[in-house]
């Protein structure tokens, strides 16, 4: 059975994640460490095996299909695709095309650091960011960037000024901001 989130404490739009680490082939050595994703793994014992049960469906030859039935059951304009995890392959990137093509009323963010999948078909609808660690390798030139500022310890990198800063709290939300949603920018987040 597929879940899709309610959201979590920083947004409430409807989130499809996947299990942290195993299927983020593009991770780096700093985003592996500080992996926020994993402490929810580790806090709630129900999101593990929710994220397992969405990694199965993905491989099933009906996930486009029931993924795609859900998300247009949904209210709302915005689906966040993976608070955690990745593409793992470039067969699951296609399978998203596919369900954003279904669904053109809604707007679906990406984060990814799967630089080296093919991207040509991304749909309009689907905001991608390149998401970039002090120690990322190759990012791609074009395209939306997130940067992460900050090595865990505060330290922000010289080499990054560029995109609005994600001031995220209890009181400011995703929803209330919609930047990466809209696409508007590069933007730059500290650890979390």
């Amino acid at each position: 059975m597929i879940y899709l989130s309610e959201g979590n404490s920083r947004m409430n739009i409807p989130t499809f994640s996947l299990p942290a680490v195993k299927t983020c082939k593009g991770r780096t050595k700093l985003c592996e460490k500080y992996c926020y994703a994993r402490k929810a793994e580790r806090s709630w014992k129900n999101v593990l095996p929710s994220r397992k049960r969405n990694l199965k469906e993905s491989k099933s030859i009906w996930f486009v299909k029931r993924m795609s039935n859900i998300i247009s059951e949904r209210k709302g304009k915005y689906i966040r695709i993976h608070e955690s995890g990745d593409f793992y392959s470039q067969r699951y990137l296609n399978s998203w095309f596919k369900i954003c093509r279904l669904n053109p009323d809604k707007k679906f963010l990406v984060y990814t650091q799967r630089y080296d999948l093919v991207w040509k078909g991304k749909p309009d609808n689907m905001i991608v960011y390149w998401s970039v660690w002090q120690d990322s390798k190759v990012v791609p030139e074009d395209g939306l960037k997130a940067y992460v500022i900050d090595n865990g310890k505060g330290r922000i990198p010289d080499y990054e000024t560029d995109g609005k800063l994600c001031k995220k709290s209890k009181d400011l939300t995703c929803d209330d901001c919609l930047w990466c949603f809209e696409g508007r920018g590069n933007v730059r987040f500290k650890v979390h």
